[in-house]
């Protein structure tokens, strides 16, 4: 729970210290958010309820957490059309990262972990769950699988993992960086005084005229006469 957290967390901090704001996601449109709700409902399933593991996994044969997996890729690929370039380019990240999930799941029936890995973070390796199972001989395409470990949260993460919470991190900090956008600025009006009759032309100053304020103005003149007397 805490490697699914930590992403969007960090991209939330984040976001805030590069000038972003939590209103930034009103600028997208998320659609079809149902799917969200239905794989976080496949997932409370597979790993709370047995019966409804039993029937998917054993008798359908499906592997529950490829099943979650095409559900949010579908939910993305519904989304990914109407979001802004950037955001899109940090939702393919997270894409990239769930096949690489989904393609290990499907070979395997489930995601597979190296016991060396596990050992080395602090977990009982060669344990069989209803997410994962140990590698071995005959798992194909084991790199893919668990084999990072992470001593300080116990746990082991697939390169896939690592392209999800990137990508998770980088959706959340660019969409709270966008700015609504608001209606056009409004136009300078720059007031100017017009001459508008157009047989007089204003008379160009000659030398020795006063101008009001300056120096020889008689205005002037007088009020220093009065301020001597």
């Amino acid at each position: 729970m805490l490697l699914l957290l930590a992403p969007p967390v960090a991209g939330v901090a984040l976001g805030y210290v590069l000038g972003g704001r939590l209103a930034g996601f009103r600028t997208i449109e998320v659609r079809a958010l149902w799917l969200v709700w239905l794989a976080a409902g496949v997932q409370f399933a597979q790993l709370s309820i047995g019966g409804v593991r039993h029937f998917v996994e054993r008798t359908l044969g499906v592997p529950m957490l490829g099943l979650i997996f095409l559900i949010v890729l579908a939910w993305l690929a519904v989304g990914l059309p109407g979001w802004p370039a950037t955001i899109r380019a940090a939702a393919g990240v997270i894409v990239l990262g769930a096949s690489l999930n989904g393609l290990a799941i499907a070979l395997n029936g489930r995601m597979p972990y190296e016991p060396a890995a596990a050992a080395q973070a602090g977990l009982p390796a060669g344990v069989v769950t209803p997410k994962n199972e140990p590698a071995d001989a005959g798992t194909r395409l084991a790199v893919l699988g668990d084999t990072i470990a992470i001593k300080p949260l116990r746990a082991v993460i697939s390169p896939g993992d690592i392209l999800i919470g990137g990508g998770a991190c980088a959706f959340v900090v660019l969409t709270m960086r966008r700015r609504r956008r608001s209606g056009p600025a409004p136009e300078t009006t720059i007031t100017q005084e017009v001459n508008h009759d157009p047989h007089t032309e204003p008379a160009a100053p000659r030398p020795g005229d006063l101008h009001a304020g300056g120096a020889g103005d008689p205005a002037l003149l007088g009020r220093r006469t009065d301020d001597r007397g």
